[in-house]
């Protein structure tokens, strides 16, 4: 796979996981390494079946972007190379290691745009394509499992609802856009037949609560939460008996976390009777 800065050199991933446990240990700095050729191994290896890789190339993008540690041109360009070379390696596989490619540069894609909230250094444009390219990759993702055996997380749903929620707490996407991102969550939510055992329900209600914060959304959520129960009826013709029972489990999960969410707010009152509702015809 291409590289982001075409660097010749080739670190290989232990030697890779060593020289980022050094920096995170504060034994060296990014000042002491050759900065180009370090990216370059950490968007090699992103998606690395070894976890604690995977995890530590993670972390070393989070500390490095939140702590001002690479410049925005160069966060820019891990954005752009993101979007076009790593969210969608893969895509439409299930029980390959590619998802954790796609599921940690959902990760990534947050972490900068929580710095650009922060900071302000990407156009209102690219913000935008972010929002489109996110919700095309939700739409697609086929693999969504949480934690698998020896590999460690992948958590795909999860990872993108992280996203999803820095893209609703930026000023640059405009609030009639925020339903059509959670929407498009919760339909992949409700809608696929394998179980969601990982805590997934909370980070995809915790996306929610950010548009409710922003007083946006309420009445398209609660049409979508009135229309579960059809959409399970829907469902359940055209799945087998197993695949719907996933469904249906997953439709309760979702609604009772977000009744729990929105359970001490008298704003909701509408929305916690919709979702009683829901739940009972379920």
């Amino acid at each position: 796979m291409a590289t982001l800065f075409q660097s010749n050199t080739i670190v290989e991933g232990t030697e890779l996981l060593a020289l980022l446990t050094s920096i995170n240990n504060k034994e060296k700095t990014w000042e002491d390494v050759e900065q180009e050729v370090v990216l370059d191994a950490m968007i090699l290896h992103i998606g690395s079946p070894n976890s604690d890789l995977r995890e530590m190339v993670y972390r070393s993008f989070y500390m490095s972007i939140i702590h001002d540690q690479l410049d925005y041109e160069t966060v820019k360009k891990l954005l752009d190379y993101s979007l076009k070379h790593l969210l969608f390696k893969g895509i439409g596989e299930s029980g390959t290691d590619s998802v954790f490619t796609r599921a940690f540069t959902t990760i990534l894609i947050a972490v900068i745009i929580h710095k650009d909230i922060e900071v302000n250094f990407l156009s209102k444009e690219t913000l935008i394509e972010v929002k489109n390219e996110i919700k095309k990759y939700i739409e697609l993702e086929r693999d969504v499992r949480g934690y698998i055996p020896i590999k460690g997380w992948a958590h795909s749903i999860a990872h993108v609802a992280d996203t999803c929620d820095e893209l609703i707490k930026s000023e640059k996407i405009a609030e009639v856009e925020y339903f059509s991102i959670i929407e498009v969550l919760l339909k992949k939510y409700c809608t696929t037949p394998t179980g969601f055992l990982h805590g997934e329900d909370d980070r995809v209600v915790t996306a929610v609560l950010a548009m409710l914060k922003k007083e946006v959304g309420l009445e398209e959520l609660n049409r979508f939460v009135e229309g579960i129960p059809g959409l399970l009826k829907t469902q359940k013709e055209e799945l087998s008996s197993e695949k719907y029972w996933f469904v249906m489990a997953n439709c309760k999960s979702l609604l009772k976390s977000l009744f729990v969410g929105v359970s001490d707010d008298l704003l909701y009152v509408s929305l916690q009777q919709t979702i009683r509702k829901s739940l009972s015809q379920i």
